[in-house]
């Protein structure tokens, strides 16, 4: 357990290290630069802090009791982020449309992070009600989200073409690897905790009652049977997520 703790902290440090170096000497400029800069900046702290002091939502599981451990604190943090990086995507999407010439994706792209932002009122539901039926729907809307994306990026691939048409095929196969990743560990799980809860005959909180358990109540774990089965999505979320945030400041804007 604390050698993935040690591991996510670690990271955390390269990542706001990358971000400062981008900001500095980076390549980003113009409107669609600073949006991209700004929202990763975000995300990136954001990161940082839940790295640092990791939690799971629903279980109410922490490394470390402190207040900055609140699961309230954390997912309302969480969700400013989540929205940043959707943003961030609709925004790649939109820009590799502008580059294509295609007006029509460019508009279309901002369907992407609409899934994302919807998603986040059912991962509130979850939370505050210990549903986990809701954090699925939550995992499959981003699904859809990024499923969405990879269409446009089809679309972007076909008609573009040099590097526009080389990232957009990058696009389409990490978004396919999410949706695919999705579908196959975080639905089934959150489904099995699910099943889990309605076999031990589980009461769900009114949404007030959750509000307040999720802002006093912390269960404090250092058992890596705890963490082991979150731990295989809070790492990719920390890491190659980031990285993909800061990766995205330095796709050239329109010309």
């Amino acid at each position: 357990m604390l050698w993935w703790w040690r591991s996510l902290r670690a990271i955390a440090f390269l990542n706001v290290c990358l971000w400062l170096a981008v900001m500095h000497l980076g390549p980003a400029e113009g409107v669609h630069g600073g949006l991209q800069l700004a929202l990763s900046g975000v995300y990136v702290l954001v990161c940082a802090y839940r790295s640092v002091l990791p939690r799971v939502d629903l279980e109410r599981l922490v490394v470390v009791d402190t207040h900055l451990s609140s699961i309230f604190l954390g997912r309302a943090a969480a969700t400013v982020a989540e929205i940043c990086f959707a943003l961030q995507l609709g925004l790649l999407v939109h820009q590799l449309g502008v580059q294509a010439n295609l007006p029509w994706v460019q508009t279309a792209a901002w369907a992407v992070p609409v899934f994302m932002v919807v998603a986040q009122g059912f991962c509130w539901h979850s939370v505050l009600t210990l549903n986990h039926i809701t954090q699925a729907v939550e995992s499959l809307l981003w699904a859809a989200g990024f499923s969405w994306m990879a269409a446009l990026l089809a679309i972007v691939a076909i008609d573009g073409s040099g590097w526009v048409s080389g990232l957009a095929l990058f696009g389409i196969f990490g978004s396919i690897a999410f949706v695919a990743y999705v579908l196959g560990v975080d639905v089934p799980m959150y489904w099995s905790r699910y099943q889990h809860g309605r076999t031990r005959g589980q009461t769900y909180m009114r949404l007030d009652q959750g509000a307040r358990d999720a802002w006093q109540r912390r269960v404090q774990s250092g058992n890596w049977a705890a963490w082991k089965a979150d731990a295989l999505w809070l790492t990719p979320y920390f890491s190659v997520g980031v990285w993909l945030s800061i990766a995205m400041v330095c796709v050239p804007g329109a010309a």
